[in-house]
C-alpha cells in the first residue's frame, strides 16, 4: 500500500544533524509514511549514514541544489501529502499524526510552529516570535517544514531549479492559489547554525533584503548565500 506521508530530505553535506532527524521520524506516533532523503554534492559521510542508520530510500545528485533536490524527491515519491524536511530539523513525535489529522482539503500549503535546538534566550525569544507569526497568519512563512499534497505540487510544477533562497515562499504564492495555508499544531526543532555564524542582525539584513526582492518582484534567481556547516 501507498503511504498517507512522504518525507523528503534534501541533504548537502549534514553528516552533523541528519541522525538526530532520521531519529525523530522513529519516534512518530503515525507511522503510515515513507522517507527519502536527497544527498545533493555530497562529499561527507551524509550518504554512509543514512544507509546505515535508516529504511530511509536514498537519491544522490552530483550538484548541490536544494530545489532540484526537493523536486527529485517529490518525483519519486508515492505519498498522496509530501512533507518536506530540513536535514537539520527534528519533528516532535506527534507531527505527522497531527499533519495527518489537520492538513484537510482546503489547505493546499502549511508548516509547523518552531523551536530553536539552542536554550539561549535570544533564540528561544526568535523562534517564540516566529511562532507567534506563523500560527497567526500574520507571516506565512516556515519552521524547516514544508507541506502539501502531491497533486498540488505537480500542477504548480514543484519548485523553481533555478531559485534556491526564498524558495519556499515562491511555491507557498503558487500553491495558495489552489488552497488555504495552515500552521500545523507542532513542533519543528531546527538548527541555529546560521544565527551562530552570521549572527542575529547580519542574518536579519539578508532576510530583509530578501524578502524585499521578492515581494518588489526582483529576481530571485540572482539570490544566493553561503553555505553553513
Amino acid at each position: 500500500m501507498k503511504p498517507a506521508i512522504s518525507v523528503i530530505i534534501p541533504a548537502h553535506n549534514e553528516e552533523n544533524y541528519i541522525r538526530k532527524t532520521l531519529h525523530s521520524l522513529k519516534q512518530q506516533t503515525f507511522q503510515d509514511f515513507e522517507t527519502i532523503v536527497v544527498c545533493n554534492g555530497c562529499n561527507d559521510k551524509t550518504e554512509e549514514i543514512v544507509r546505515r542508520r535508516s529504511s530511509a530510500r536514498l537519491l544522490s545528485l552530483s550538484n548541490a541544489n536544494v530545489s532540484v533536490a526537493r523536486n527529485a524527491g517529490a518525483l519519486n515519491s508515492t505519498g498522496s501529502v509530501l512533507l518536506f524536511l530540513d536535514a537539520d530539523t527534528v519533528l516532535s513525535p506527534e507531527t505527522l499524526q497531527k499533519v495527518n489529522e489537520q492538513f484537510n482539503q482546503k489547505y493546499a500549503v502549511a508548516t509547523t510552529k518552531v523551536r530553536p535546538d539552542s536554550p539561549q534566550l535570544k533564540y528561544r525569544a526568535l523562534m517564540g516570535l516566529k511562532t507567534m507569526m506563523l500560527s497567526t497568519g500574520l507571516f506565512k512563512g516556515f519552521g524547516g517544514t514544508v507541506i502539501c499534497r502531491k497533486e498540488d505540487f505537480q500542477a504548480v510544477l514543484g519548485y523553481d531549479p533555478d531559485v534556491t533562497v526564498k524558495e519556499h515562499h515562491q511555491l507557498r504564492k503558487k500553491l495558495q492559489k489552489r488552497g488555504k495555508y495552515l500552521c500545523i499544531d507542532s513542533h519543528s526543532t531546527t538548527s541555529m547554525r546560521r544565527f551562530n555564524s552570521w549572527s542575529i542582525p547580519k542574518a536579519a539584513l539578508f532576510w530583509t533584503k530578501q524578502l524585499g526582492r521578492y515581494y518588489l518582484g526582483g529576481d530571485m534567481r540572482k539570490s544566493s548565500y553561503e553555505k553553513v556547516r
